[in-house]
């Protein structure tokens, strides 16, 4: 192209500007810095302000508890419906009511387990990923083991190195298998 064609701006009608911004429509493409890993900068403050509160640790955790608590109730409810049984050993037959308190008592249970695991495992590799500015593998490593240890000292050293083990390579396995 040469230089006298660039600067020809005869071309430039108002029905090719409205064919170009509506092909950019939904597109990041002048918005994408390369180098970035191609993220679309955000202009407007609200967004910014939205991007900052859903990056915080505090965020990410408290989503991690909630979703936590809500597959944990659901787990609940599902191993009370298979098997009804499992905490009440009467001679008299089982009634709805029966499975309903059984059903409730599990939810809150399994609900209460999941959600603090959630909130334990996002947060610690949260805060882990902050301190030392980088987001790896290591993260859920050192999370992982920092919480499935943490569980597992309540019975001793013994559980508390299998739990380590445990959590650090269930979380990098997990990780790895979101990341790839």
């Amino acid at each position: 192209m040469s230089k006298e064609k660039e600067d020809d701006w005869s071309e430039i009608t108002p029905d090719y500007l409205i064919k170009r911004i509506n092909a950019k429509v939904g597109s990041t493409e002048t918005l994408a810095k390369p180098g970035l890993l191609s993220k679309p900068i955000s202009v407007n403050p609200a967004e910014k302000k939205i991007e900052q509160i859903a990056e915080s640790c505090l965020f990410k955790a408290g989503m991690a508890t909630v979703i936590g608590g809500a597959m944990g109730v659901f787990f609940g409810v599902f191993t009370a419906a298979i098997d009804p049984n499992m905490t009440a050993v009467t001679d008299k037959p089982q009634t709805a009511r029966d499975v309903y308190r059984e059903m409730v008592s599990r939810s809150k249970s399994y609900g209460k387990s999941f959600a603090f695991l959630g909130l334990a495992l996002s947060g610690t590799e949260c805060v882990l990923e902050t301190y030392r500015a980088k987001s790896d593998l290591k993260n859920s490593l050192y999370s992982g083991c920092l919480v499935g240890g943490g569980m597992g000292l309540r019975a001793g050293i013994m559980p508390g190195c299998l739990g380590c083990a445990g959590f650090a390579a269930f979380s990098a396995a997990i990780d790895a298998y979101m990341k790839s």
